[in-house]
């Protein structure tokens, strides 16, 4: 089967190099990509061949089973503008954009164009991704391999509710950005509370990570883990008043997800 993957940067790097390692997935892959320099790595794959535009990997000859779209939103026209030569009625289209809801290409691609929508995140770098799926009205087949793609990166959750995207996009898809502006901000704390540099950016960032692979070993949620570890009076308990105060960090990041499930409702308009 051929795969074409529009779109090798970071995210679309790390999906690539998750479906060489999986042994299940028998296939090739038709690499569109105009910025090449950071893809050396793939000369030692029989199985990638990069291209440079659509109308290059049209040379295939053949149509492909899959089209993964992993280019950003604001360039999605002009990804999807030509794809004669690649793509046929029997062609899947994944896209991985923010924003962009699955009628926007039917619009372009026609409307029998089968279109599946999935959200990952940044994890995916280290395989410790999680994307949401909703695979919209495409075949059980076709389902089942874009949940493979995707399960390259890290874990996968699939919706039957497109309009839930836009929120997801908001807590999972620009999530990690807020874990890494927590670890920012302890980092300057802890500077502030008296800390050298080196010492309060080594703390924050092992404690972010370590608390992180906690919630993931524990059969306990995270209100509870937090109980477990705030002693009645003690110094953990007089920082939580803080952040748990009404204009505290749950107030914050409600309005946070607010507005990245707002302007992702834009960018799909």
């Amino acid at each position: 089967m051929l795969i074409t993957l529009i779109g090798c940067g970071k995210m679309g790097s790390a999906m690539l190099q998750g479906w060489l390692k999986d042994p299940d997935l028998d296939a090739e892959f038709a690499i569109i990509e105009p910025f090449q320099d950071a893809l050396g790595w793939t000369d030692a794959h029989a199985n990638v061949r990069l291209f440079d535009d659509c109308a290059a990997a049209a040379g295939c000859g053949r149509a492909s089973q899959m089209v993964v779209l992993a280019v950003k939103p604001q360039m999605m026209d002009e990804a999807i503008a030509d794809m004669g030569g690649i793509a046929d009625a029997d062609t899947a289209f994944l896209s991985i954009a923010a924003g962009i809801p699955t009628s926007w290409f039917n619009a372009r691609l026609g409307d029998a164009a089968v279109v599946l929508r999935s959200m990952p995140n940044t994890p995916a770098a280290i395989g410790m991704g999680i994307t949401v799926l909703y695979p919209g009205a495409a075949p059980e087949k076709v389902s089942a391999l874009a949940a493979q793609l995707l399960a390259a990166i890290g874990s996968v959750v699939t919706i039957d509710d497109e309009s839930l995207m836009d929120a997801v996009t908001a807590v999972s898809g620009s999530g990690p950005a807020y874990v890494f502006l927590l670890a920012e901000a302890m980092t300057e704390a802890g500077i502030n509370a008296g800390l050298p540099a080196d010492l309060s950016r080594q703390l924050a960032e092992a404690t972010v990570t370590g608390a992180g692979a906690l919630i993931a070993a524990s059969d306990e949620p995270p209100s509870q883990l937090r109980v477990n570890v705030t002693s009645k009076g003690g110094t953990t308990a007089a920082a939580l008043s803080v952040l748990m105060d009404e204009d505290g960090m749950t107030s914050l990041m409600k309005r946070a997800i607010l507005a990245a499930r707002d302007r992702s409702i834009e960018l799909g308009s």
